[in-house]
């Protein structure tokens, strides 16, 4: 499938920001699953920028920008091209052993309630592929997805309130799995709208988070516990982390004490990939 990505982040400051500083993950990574045809990242004021591999090997951009500045919008926009590998996730160098996975966040703790919740979810797992998907299928049940703009919370803040967007799904998903040793991890990405082609709402965004958990034997597999399903062609992988602080499509610091609204948004539309011969 051929992906349009637009996908524009508006902040503004109050008073205005002497300088500002951002750590942003907008750059799509090659696997056998995308293709990145083209793609491009674009600011709207004067600024130095930097760009790197982080830990996980993620793209990750600095902005440094001197003010004051009462507006800024980052703008990055592309073509992917997707192809559908039943989840599986193809074409990657992996840096560490999965084990690093089953490590504990702040995010992704699992508490008392959220471990009982795991482990009954996987009984009559007959396979080690059974656990993660029964695993996504009873935290879908559990939890009501609704699209919001904060940041995701702790998993086990989400198991308790039994609803959250699909950063908070992921983290549950997270804490769940690597309470039954299962090693899994955060992704941000984009995900086509089921509306596209459609009249869409102007607040509609297509921005999107999901997880990984790895099987013996198979690899890493992407599982959206947000819309029960496995990564699929209309999923456009950004970052991976442990949680969703390092794989996050932007951090933002001023170096002042300012106020700050962001107002991000990604549409994605489909159409048909080309092949090459």
């Amino acid at each position: 499938m051929r992906i349009s990505i637009r996908h524009v982040i508006v902040q503004e400051f109050a008073p205005p920001a002497r300088s500002v500083i951002q750590k942003m993950r907008l750059r799509p990574r090659a696997l056998e699953s995308q293709h990145v045809m083209s793609w491009g990242i674009e600011f709207d004021v004067d600024c130095q920028l930097r760009e790197r591999q982080d830990t996980f090997g993620n793209f990750v951009q600095t902005l440094d920008a001197d003010g004051p500045l009462n507006k800024l919008t980052v703008t990055a926009r592309g073509e992917i091209d997707t192809f559908d590998t039943a989840g599986l996730l193809r074409g990657e160098v992996e840096r560490f052993s999965p084990e690093i996975f089953l490590r504990d966040t702040d995010l992704t703790e699992c508490d008392p309630d959220l471990r009982a919740f795991a482990r009954e979810a996987i009984k009559g797992a007959k396979t080690e592929l059974d656990k993660p998907h029964f695993l996504m299928r009873a935290v879908s049940e559990a939890i009501a997805f609704e699209a919001r703009e904060a940041d995701p919370v702790s998993g086990a803040e989400v198991f308790k309130a039994k609803k959250g967007g699909s950063g908070d799904l992921a983290h549950v998903f997270i804490a769940a799995a690597r309470a039954i040793d299962v090693p899994a991890r955060f992704v941000s990405g984009y995900l086509a709208s089921e509306s596209d082609g459609a009249e869409r709402a102007p607040d509609t965004s297509d921005l999107h988070s999901w997880a990984e958990a790895y099987v013996d034997g198979l690899g890493w597999i992407g599982f959206d516990p947000s819309i029960c399903l496995c990564m699929h062609d209309g999923h456009v992988r950004l970052a991976v982390a442990l949680d969703w602080l390092g794989a996050a499509p932007l951090r933002v610091a001023p170096t002042q004490s300012a106020t700050r609204s962001v107002d991000a948004r990604a549409i994605v539309s489909q159409g048909q990939a080309q092949r090459q011969s």
